[in-house]
């Protein structure tokens, strides 16, 4: 017995997840059951496990709530099961979708993740009126307006070498979300089913906003643009750590 962190109401919680358990069962199901783990440090070998990043947060109704508004409809989008995804020159066009609500979803995995204790989110904690605002809304199902936060979302590919990462590779990979600090504001950023989302605290300066990848407005179409996978610096820093590991002998994935 405890309190949600969402209603505030005591009651027993469940094992809730920040990323959607459905993305952990995806890479589970590609890979027996166990994702590979490469971690940052220069003596952690690179190792199987099977934990999906879950912590006692939310009590059953407001997990399923969470659930039904928000988990089910973008990770929905994201595997092209709602609207369609259909790749082009410049990215990959969402068609037939509802801005906002993808945008919440974004905005609630967020929230998730900076209150969540698993030692995997341990790098995001956003200070507490972002964390409040996110949770009032949250709660009663009202949209944070694009004033407050810039969503921003990407698609993540590998063309250097046709030989290299697959989509299927990209799709199957999770890390630790990270922050980036800028001279009057922050991001958070995570990999998630093959794109790269980056969310900008608090809403960025007008002329960053009108880049493409930010996700606001109502229309029903959106284009995420390709972001080279090597291009983002913290995810070529843990591949290239990965691949030092594996050269040392330090790896006990076979």
């Amino acid at each position: 017995m405890a309190i949600c962190r969402l209603c505030g109401n005591q009651g027993e919680l469940c094992d809730s997840h920040a990323l959607p358990n459905s993305l952990f069962n995806y890479i589970f199901r590609k890979s027996a059951g166990k994702a590979v783990v490469v971690t940052d440090d220069a003596t952690t070998p690179t190792h199987f496990a099977s934990d999906s990043w879950d912590t006692e947060l939310l009590c059953r109704a407001c997990e399923e709530s969470l659930n039904d508004r928000y988990d089910r409809y973008g990770m929905g989008v994201f595997r092209g099961h709602v609207g369609s995804v259909a790749p082009g020159f410049d990215g990959v066009t969402f068609t037939g979708i509802d801005r906002r609500r993808l945008r919440m979803f974004i905005l609630s995995v967020l929230w998730r993740i900076s209150i969540s204790s698993h030692p995997s989110y341990s790098n995001i904690d956003l200070p507490y009126h972002w964390e409040d605002e996110l949770r009032q809304a949250l709660r009663i199902g009202k949209p944070v307006p694009s004033a407050c936060f810039t969503v921003t979302v990407y698609k993540v590919r590998y063309s250097t070498n046709p030989g290299g990462f697959s989509n299927e590779n990209l799709q199957g990979l999770i890390m630790s979300p990270f922050a980036r600090s800028f001279q009057n504001f922050i991001s958070v950023c995570f990999p998630f089913l093959g794109f790269f989302v980056e969310v900008f605290l608090p809403r960025v300066p007008a002329a960053y906003s009108k880049r493409p990848g930010v996700l606001f407005g109502t229309s029903p179409i959106f284009l995420a643009p390709y972001i080279e996978v090597l291009d983002v610096p913290e995810i070529k820093a843990v591949l290239v750590r990965g691949l030092q590991k594996e050269r040392d002998g330090l790896s006990k994935v076979s």
